[in-house]
């Protein structure tokens, strides 16, 4: 008999189906009419052991399987064997069996609910002509569906869509989640994912090796640095913040603010003199250092040999926001990154957009960097589309990561944290509020922040990320999401930070 990790594989499978009918049943509990499709793999056998256990519950079904009996795999052949001797008709996939299965949803008094059991999580490619066309059908036929680890089409190993699977409600996955319930686009697909207990012992899957990781609200609760009775403003760090250009005093005035609410002790922006009045109106508790008069519109190289001064003291910078992406700001960052090679740095906005348009800029970039790109930026580093980051999006960050040698926060739905090492770290979140201007400054006055702070740069990135999505959820119960601002996010962020504290 097949062992894995330790147990018998049949052991396995059977926890799994029963695990998972139970919670089938539980979320319906009134459905009669159930349509299983069961592949030849593993998971058509997790789907032929829950069909078992739904009949000994009375449900009706309609059972599925994509190959002959003799042409399954040991493991789901010996479910199948079991069915048979309890009495239970299974059908083999054939264009005579799909006039059945339509003829089953005819005459059910129900909308039959489909769990899904065709394709697990080793597919690499698009599914069979054959296999394809039963998914189409059961589209057509507008059913109710359920996953078994996933919904068949997806990659469980990139969350790419490989061929277009059933939109489920719910995704019974086993143990710990996939990358696939976890990264768009798979994830759109996958609907409520809950991890079922199969029985693997954690040492078993801590000698796995895992690189992959879900932010979670405990995990993050031990991150946040410590604030002793005894401290004073100079024991929080000393952020800089650089940004602004004519008509953009916003950006960096939102970075610094942020800044300043995740807890560090000063925050200080340097900006072009035309937007030292808007910031000042925007900001109190944050100092600026305004390089020239009003008619200064962007900085330059020349004022970056003056900021070089006022480098000293600082435990942390922020680039990017509102600065412009143009030969002056160029000339800028060309002549202040070397300044910069032992302070943490967070990248955003058109320093993003510049080092994507000036290739040397990538050989004086600070020791320690981290990125915050959308998708669209995202894709300007990698000389590629927004649609193809946004198709591989885990490829795309740790390619970005690997190719900076940065931690880099992949933003969008269910945005991605990779670091160079190859490891991943997941927000399987999507937060429509923040889907307006300046969301992105905030974020990166937020790492700022907790850099200036003491965090690692992995740590920062992930705190800021989960602390981000977490205020735009608490202020969302409060604010319509189309009149949600980033002001918005600033002003609920002590709530958001308290309640993180003290979960």
């Amino acid at each position: 008999m097949q062992i894995e990790y330790g147990y018998l594989s049949i052991l396995l499978m059977e926890n799994a189906g029963r695990r998972t009918a139970k919670r089938i049943l539980h979320y319906y509990p009134q459905q009669q009419h159930f349509i299983i499709i069961a592949g030849s793999g593993n998971n058509g056998g997790d789907g032929l052991v829950i069909a078992r256990h739904l009949y000994r519950h009375k449900k009706t079904l309609f059972i599925l399987i994509t190959r002959p009996p003799e042409k399954l795999s040991a493991l789901p052949r010996i479910q199948y064997d079991m069915l048979q001797r309890l009495g239970i008709p299974v059908h083999v996939l054939s264009p005579d069996s799909l006039r059945l299965l339509s003829a089953f949803v005819e005459r059910s008094p129900e909308k039959p609910l489909v769990i899904d059991a065709l394709v697990g999580l080793g597919l690499e490619k698009a599914l069979r002509e054959r296999e394809a066309a039963l998914i189409e059908l059961l589209k057509e036929l507008r059913l109710p569906a359920v996953a078994v680890d996933l919904p068949s089409g997806l990659s469980g190993d990139t969350g790419q869509v490989l061929s277009e699977p059933l939109s489920c409600s719910y995704t019974f996955t086993f143990q710990v989640p996939k990358i696939c319930h976890v990264v768009t686009p798979a994830a759109r697909y996958c609907g409520k994912v809950e991890v079922l207990d199969i029985g693997i012992y954690p040492e078993v899957l801590d000698r796995i090796g895992a690189t992959s990781f879900l932010i979670e609200g405990r995990q993050v609760q031990k991150l946040l640095p410590e604030r002793p009775a005894e401290a004073h403003k100079g024991s929080f760090g000393h952020v800089l913040v650089v940004g602004g250009s004519e008509g953009k005093a916003g950006a960096p005035a939102l970075a610094t603010l942020a800044a300043l609410r995740s807890g560090a002790g000063l925050a200080t922006a340097l900006i072009p003199g035309s937007c030292a009045p808007a910031f000042h109106r925007k900001v109190l508790s944050g100092m600026s250092l305004p390089y020239g008069d009003a008619h200064v519109k962007y900085l330059n190289e020349i004022s970056a040999l003056w900021a070089t001064a006022h480098i000293e003291g600082k435990k942390a910078l922020v680039i990017g926001p509102g600065l412009g992406a143009n030969a002056d700001t160029y000339g800028f960052l060309k002549a202040f990154l070397p300044q910069t090679q032992n302070l943490p740095t967070v990248l955003d906005a058109d320093a993003l957009n510049l080092l994507a348009s000036y290739k040397d800029l990538a050989e004086v970039l600070p020791h320690t960097i981290i990125l915050t790109p959308h998708p669209g930026e995202a894709a300007r580093l990698l000389g590629t589309t927004t649609e193809r980051i946004q198709a591989y999006r885990l490829e795309s960050a740790l390619h970005l990561a690997q190719k900076y040698q940065a931690i880099v926060i992949l933003k969008g739905a269910y945005p991605i944290v990779a670091s160079p090492k190859g490891e991943n770290y997941f927000l399987p979140v999507a937060e429509p509020a923040l889907a307006t201007a300046g969301t992105g400054d905030v974020l990166a006055g937020m790492i700022g922040g907790f850099l200036a702070q003491g965090l690692s740069p992995l740590s920062a990135a992930i705190v800021s990320l989960y602390l981000h999505y977490r205020t735009a959820r608490l202020a969302r119960k409060k604010i319509a999401p189309p009149a949600f601002t980033a002001a918005t996010l600033l002003r609920y962020m002590g709530i958001a930070y308290k309640k993180l504290a003290g979960e």
